[in-house]
């Protein structure tokens, strides 16, 4: 069992050291003193527990390493995770921005429909109406429904083109 006056002492022969060692590991000063704190921390908490059989140097040395090495790995994986995040945050960002750019397109396409053109298209594709109801709201007949959607879906095609990948089974 380890007593705090040979604990103290203990800390203060090897603490220099630990931090260099630790320092070789970690790359940077203040990241080694905490994996120092944590080692001795952990040794204080555990000495009951613990017994060391060997040089202590190179049991501190061993868990500096150790924990180090520990500490490495998760910052990795964090490091990695945040890295996917924002790749997944960026992706989102384009992919709305490009559907609001498609939405503006769209929406300048459809201005430019003729108006009985564009009222067709909009009652059958937005509003979800037969052509049949479409007939009866406007009072003129299914076969100019059909031509005026004809011409409707002609114009965006055109308009559209280099979307329409995007736009299929959306529009057309």
């Amino acid at each position: 069992m380890l007593e705090l006056q040979s604990f103290e002492s203990l800390f203060r022969e090897n603490h220099a050291q630990c931090v260099a060692f630790a320092t070789h590991y970690m790359g940077d000063s203040h990241a080694a003193e905490e994996v120092v704190q944590q080692v001795f921390l952990r040794l204080w908490e555990k000495r009951d527990s613990i017994t060391i059989t060997g040089p202590v140097k190179a049991y501190l040395f061993s868990a500096i390493r150790n924990t180090a090495i520990s500490q490495w790995r998760k910052e990795t994986v964090r490091v990695d995770r945040e890295t996917h995040y924002s790749t997944i945050r960026d992706s989102a960002t384009e992919a709305t921005d490009q559907a609001r750019e498609l939405e503006r397109l769209y929406q300048q396409a459809l201005d430019r429909l003729p108006d009985r053109c564009r009222e067709v298209f909009v009652l059958s594709r937005q509003q979800q109406m037969k052509y049949a109801e479409i007939a009866a709201t406007l009072d003129i007949s299914v076969k100019t429904v059909e031509n005026h959607m004809g011409k409707a879906l002609r114009i965006l095609h055109q308009e559209l083109k280099e979307y329409l990948p995007l736009l299929t089974g959306f529009l057309f």
